[in-house]
């Protein structure tokens, strides 16, 4: 998808950078001169520290940083649907993967209409407590069901549902349920498959499971429902690794695929199969 799809009528730029980091800060300040030539309005906010107030209006949101930092600021703008432009720093990320240097050729890319997007799929994840939905998150990468890194290590037993038919009862260290495009993350480490990000799909992953048959799963997006089982309440559900929300018994997560896409800039010069070969040092 082209960017002229997106980019009629642009009035304001959010533009996000990872906290405390030099060339990420300096970057990030000097794009509102880039965007001037366009008439465009331009916020520069810490990923960590971006308000409501700041994504009024938005047209464009880029992303100083790393793959961490766009998942940050994906979480800070929800519900916004906009496109992202995410230039990186340091290491080559799945993500974020226009280099620096790039940044005007980028913009000016951008409100041409030549620059190329990618649709992702995210989740949508709500935890509900006696029957009422406690707390609601959006998740490009992964929501992850497990114990607090600081409790020592016992097995949890988690009851999945499928639209309502009964998956499995799993007993692992946790779970993590990941889209395609978070299929390179977390779930990746723990032993899951690498999904290609534009197929829809969600990816079960158990960590550490207990019975070794408990392999990863890969399913057609669907109303996925895990029940807590009765048991010591150190046990937390987080949305792409931000803060997690502490769950009790009986408590369920419902994950469904959310309505909306997002939409990634894509590379100048490499493909998924590029950035993947050079992550994995295949």
């Amino acid at each position: 998808m082209l960017s002229s799809e997106f980019n009629k009528n642009i009035q304001k730029v959010l533009v996000s950078y990872k906290k405390n980091a030099g060339e990420a800060y300096e970057t990030a300040n000097l794009i509102p001169g880039l965007l001037k030539k366009y008439g465009v309005e331009s916020v520069v906010r810490p990923s960590m520290d971006i308000t409501r107030a700041d994504t009024d209006g938005v047209g464009l949101v880029i992303v100083c940083g790393g793959d961490g930092t766009l998942l940050i600021t994906f979480g800070m703008i929800f519900p916004l649907e906009v496109p992202i432009i995410g230039l990186n720093f340091g290491k080559l990320g799945f993500l974020v993967d226009i280099p620096d240097y790039s940044k005007e050729e980028v913009i000016n890319a951008f409100f041409d209409g030549s620059l190329d997007f990618t649709s992702r799929m995210a989740l949508d994840i709500y935890i509900n407590r006696k029957g009422e939905t406690i707390s609601k998150f959006v998740a490009l990468n992964e929501a992850t069901i497990a114990r607090e890194k600081s409790i020592r290590a016992r097995v949890i037993d988690l009851t999945v549902y499928v639209d309502e038919m009964w998956l499995n009862d799993f007993r692992a260290d946790g779970l993590i349920v990941s889209t395609p495009t978070g299929s390179t993350a977390y779930s990746l480490s723990a032993g899951g498959p690498i999904v290609q990000p534009d197929i829809e799909s969600f990816i079960l992953t158990p960590i550490c499971p207990h019975t070794l048959t408990n392999r990863p799963v890969i399913l057609n997006p669907c109303e996925l429902r895990i029940k807590i089982a009765p048991q010591e309440r150190d046990i937390f559900m987080s949305a792409d690794g931000r803060e997690g929300v502490a769950l009790m018994d009986f408590d369920e997560i419902i994950i469904k695929k959310h309505p909306s896409k997002v939409y990634l800039a894509a590379s100048f010069s490499l493909n998924y199969w590029d950035i993947l070969r050079s992550k994995l040092k295949w």
